[in-house]
């Protein structure tokens, strides 16, 4: 069968053609360290690549989520701690005022105090984050924990005892608050009791001998000594929860590693192999090349 130039020269395009796309297409995968510049290089590679990604994206959202729980509660827990130092400093002024040794002005003075730290104990209540939402008001977090009816002269729940929560790990939710209901009852006793006690030691006709007044003292103590009790144990479930995040994003950062190992083995390029490929490459298309230079050479004038 005799071979026309035309074919000849056919076939050694069609072959300087495909050397030359996969020299091009290595030369990108090596500049872009990419193995798979499209889908169809490895499709099965590709679908696991991309439930990669998209199990990256979750984790850095669970990430987000955790840095924003961790930074609310840690808020919380500054705040009780205060509430804390503050009711300390009320206890004290309470054992001082039961120890029956004081006058009725030494009573008011106290009062005038014990105000003050009344309403410190309020604020710390009714603390809000960065974005307006106050922190113990659970799922009313527009509204404040706890108002004061001026007319009623009471202290009241305004928020609710529902906790918000935050996904932070595959099918875990995390509670971010703690309510002012479960530091302070359904009743604020705490706070009315106090605000009752003030009301009576800075009256100016009240009896510093009064046995009435003991009693009122030591239950209003007693109810402070309660409501400290539950604001420790809050303080306590917050570090618990703390830990837990901690945890849970040190999990979550080993998942990542993990992700990001695979998902390199299967999209990055082996730049060892891809250099002898492109040695190989090189070295076909040269000779091609000088062979079609060569062939297209030849006539039978140069046989005579």
């Amino acid at each position: 069968m005799r071979i026309s130039n035309a074919q000849i020269t056919a076939m050694m395009h069609g072959s300087m053609n495909s050397s030359s796309e996969k020299l091009g297409k290595l030369m990108q995968q090596m500049a872009s360290n990419e193995r798979m510049l499209l889908p169809s290089d490895d499709p099965i590679s590709a679908v696991r690549v991309l439930r990669i990604q998209r199990e990256e994206a979750t984790l850095t959202q669970y990430r987000t989520n955790i840095a924003n729980v961790s930074g609310n509660l840690s808020k919380q827990e500054a705040n009780l701690k205060a509430a804390s130092d503050t009711m300390l400093s009320v206890r004290d002024l309470l054992l001082w005022a039961a120890n029956g040794s004081n006058t009725s002005e030494d009573l008011a003075a106290m009062a005038n105090e014990l105000e003050s730290l009344e309403k410190t104990i309020l604020s710390f209540a009714n603390v809000r984050d960065e974005e307006g939402r106050y922190l113990f008001s659970g799922t009313l977090s527009n509204h404040p924990a706890i108002t004061f009816d001026e007319a009623s002269e009471t202290y009241n729940l305004t928020g609710n005892d529902q906790y918000r929560q935050a996904a932070v790990a595959n099918g875990v939710l995390v509670e971010e608050n703690i309510t002012a209901v479960q530091v302070f009852g359904t009743d604020v006793k705490v706070l009315n009791d106090l605000h009752a006690l003030i009301k009576t030691l800075a009256d100016p006709a009240l009896d510093a001998t009064d046995p009435a007044l003991r009693t009122q003292i030591t239950a209003t103590l007693d109810n402070l000594d309660a409501t400290h009790g539950d604001l420790l144990g809050a303080v306590t479930e917050l570090g618990g929860r703390q830990n837990t995040l901690t945890l849970l994003s040190s999990s979550n950062e080993d998942v990542s590693l993990v992700n990001q190992k695979i998902e390199g083995e299967l999209s990055q390029l082996d730049y060892a192999a891809a250099s002898i490929d492109l040695a190989n490459y090189q070295l076909s298309l040269q000779a091609t090349q000088k062979t079609y230079l060569k062939i297209n050479g030849l006539s039978l004038f140069g046989m005579l």
